[in-house]
């Protein structure tokens, strides 16, 4: 990666840069390639290719209810209530 790959680069991004940043600009994008170099040496020879990512089912739990209902300890805890709701003054008429 030299200077003149940069600042085509930025060129064909639209990016406007000094010379300051166009030196770490050109570190990272070497960084970049040898990552992605890295990244072609791992093995993938016994992986199937997704030719959609929703082709991968999402893992399936039991549905199950973890809570238990404090629905008489809240009503006991109210000014005034009938068997399943707070009661509270009326205030539309």
């Amino acid at each position: 990666m030299d200077q003149e790959t940069v600042r085509t680069i930025c060129y064909l991004a639209r990016l406007e840069i000094d010379h300051n940043k166009s030196e770490k600009i050109q570190k990272d994008l070497e960084t970049i390639v040898e990552l992605i170099g890295s990244l072609q040496s791992i093995d993938t020879s016994d992986i199937e290719p997704l030719y959609n990512p929703l082709e991968m089912t999402a893992f399936k739990h039991e549905d199950l209810e973890m809570s238990d209902n404090k629905k008489n300890k809240f009503l006991k805890n109210a000014a005034e209530s009938n068997e399943d709701y707070f009661l509270v003054p009326r205030v539309v008429e």
